[in-house]
């Protein structure tokens, strides 16, 4: 199978769960959730999160050492015309890097709104409203609203593609350039072999792969993985990537499909690799990934442990985020216990050696 030949809906695989060396997992954080991360250079990565006062944080990491959570205040939207109040902001946001000191960063307003702002050279604009997405009937716009957060990935400089969901369960798509966001455009719905037709089920996660092809993820009605591709020039249909197995307590021989627990994200290392991760039903991190030509099973990549001596804690499942740097692959995730946990791959999850106790100055 190739990136721009999915498997067809209709067939839903059956994986057996895959698990790798035991990792160590590290705790970057305490008190903060929703996190979204960029790649800021070759070892550089940004992230942002939201803090136990609901402002907006964002922390950075420059080889091996984070710097203290910076907050950025509580997040509020300014509406177009200058006597409208603020709006709130709603959580998760996305991040999305169009440039070597320029971070984009994405939510959904209290009415379904698109809201927009631009972290530039360290400095925070805030948050504007750019308005609902809308269908015309006759001269009459009729505002579709978004249904969950929207995600961004950019595949040039200073250009990004927006998605999301709308009310009701169609994928939407939007770009983005100096010049403003473009109207949204309906991606469709899951459409399975039958001819019946699923609702896009929120959050979904976008990234680039490569110069040209882009890949969503979310998560399908049955729990299942679920991919679409743009290869540069179409879109193909959503692709089930299918369950994982787990032998039944009773017949052992024969396997059962167990759901994803969560929405997945998803990272690329480039044209010819795709990162996917989502939590597993007992609290684990599962990780997918293709390489150019395949996909992997899952795995799992096990749990945290507030301490070397302690149980393990599970992750909550909603508050994920991954990001690829230069030869190499971070993945953060909120863990019962309150804390955001980091794993990194370099060629392996097992001889990671993070220090995120160690601050910069």
């Amino acid at each position: 199978m190739t990136a721009s030949e999915p498997l067809a809906v209709s067939r839903r695989w059956l994986v057996h769960l895959r698990s790798v060396e035991p990792i160590r997992w590290s705790a970057i954080a305490e008190g903060v959730s929703c996190p979204a991360a960029v790649a800021t250079g070759e070892r550089r990565v940004t992230l942002f999160a939201r803090g136990s006062g609901s402002e907006l944080v964002v922390l950075e990491r420059d080889a091996d050492a984070w710097s203290e959570p910076r907050s950025l205040g509580v997040p509020l939207a300014r509406p177009a015309g200058s006597r409208s109040p603020t709006m709130p902001v709603d959580w998760p946001i996305a991040a999305c890097a169009t440039g070597p000191a320029e971070i984009q960063l994405l939510a959904r307003g209290p009415e379904g709104e698109l809201l927009h702002g631009t972290l530039r050279g360290g400095e925070w604009g805030g948050f504007d409203c750019i308005g609902s997405p809308a269908t015309w009937v006759g001269e009459t716009a009729i505002p579709m609203g978004l249904a969950s957060a929207p995600s961004a990935c950019s595949r040039d400089p200073g250009r990004m593609d927006v998605f999301a969901t709308e009310w009701s369960g169609r994928l939407l798509g939007s770009a983005w350039d100096s010049g403003g966001f473009a109207e949204f455009e309906p991606l469709g719905n899951v459409v399975l072999v039958d001819g019946r037709s699923e609702p896009v089920l929120g959050p979904i996660s976008a990234c680039s792969c490569g110069a040209r092809a882009m890949a969503i993820a979310a998560r399908g009605a049955a729990g299942d993985l679920l991919i679409k591709w743009w290869d540069g020039a179409k879109w193909t249909p959503f692709a089930s990537l299918g369950f994982i197995t787990e032998p039944d307590p009773v017949y052992p021989a024969v396997d059962f499909p167990v759901p994803l627990a969560s929405a997945p994200v998803a990272c690329s290392g480039g044209s010819t690799r795709l990162d996917v991760f989502a939590r597993g039903q007992y609290g684990e991190l599962l990780h997918k990934w293709w390489d150019g030509k395949n996909w992997s099973r899952f795995e799992s990549l096990g749990h945290p442990r507030s301490d070397p001596e302690g149980a393990p804690t599970a992750f909550t499942g909603v508050s994920l985020a991954c990001v690829w740097g230069k030869f190499q692959l971070d993945v953060f995730a909120r863990a019962a216990d309150g804390k955001l946990y980091n794993a990194w791959w370099n060629g392996s999850w097992a001889r990671q050696r993070p220090t995120p106790e160690q601050r910069a100055p």
